[in-house]
């Protein structure tokens, strides 16, 4: 898969958190599950896609 459609994919994954900063504690079946996909998908990316795409603004 290109990296246009995994990026793609991670920011859904991203906007689909129901706790996306961490604050609430969220430990829904559904939050780990889209976590664990998140994960995942992000493993996946060389080291410097992931840095890059977890702080870019």
């Amino acid at each position: 898969m290109g990296w246009k459609k995994d990026r793609a994919e991670i920011k859904q994954f991203m906007a689909a958190r129901p706790d996306p900063d961490g604050k609430k504690n969220c430990d829904s079946q559904e939050a780990k599950a889209i976590n664990d996909q998140l994960n995942r998908k992000l493993q996946e990316q060389p080291a410097w896609r992931r840095g890059r795409f977890l702080y870019e603004s």
